[in-house]
């Protein structure tokens, strides 16, 4: 089954890239790569967990809308969060995401990020076939 990029190396703003796809396809799976609460400027947005869901969740429709793929074809998603206390709000982000799809298979972990001011990071799988 061949490996295939969907969407190429990201870049920074500065133009710069940074050595990852934003989404690769093998076979019918296709995986994207984490997000963050990121704007076009590389600056993560939103002061509290809901709005990073929220941010967070865009990015990821932005990026499913470039491979011709919506929510509904989310078949996993892998959440990493920086404070459990932050469960309760991203639970309500997320629910109010999906509304009427039903949600994917999930695993929500606590952990460290890259980004210092992230409190989020959401990857997923999708099942494209």
């Amino acid at each position: 089954m061949p490996v295939t990029t969907v969407i190429g190396p990201k870049a920074r703003p500065d133009g710069s890239s940074i050595p990852i796809s934003g989404a690769v396809q093998a076979g019918n799976i296709l995986y994207l790569s984490g997000q963050l609460a990121m704007n076009s400027e590389g600056q993560i947005e939103g002061n509290d967990i809901e709005a990073q869901t929220t941010r967070t969740l865009q990015n990821i429709d932005a990026t499913l809308a470039q491979c011709g793929r919506t929510k509904a074809d989310i078949a996993k998603a892998t959440v990493w969060l920086t404070d459990t206390s932050n469960f309760a709000g991203f639970n309500k982000a997320y629910a109010a995401y999906f509304g009427d799809v039903a949600p994917p298979a999930r695993s929500t972990v606590c952990s460290g990020l890259m980004a210092p001011k992230a409190l989020i990071e959401i990857e997923v799988v999708v099942y494209t076939g």
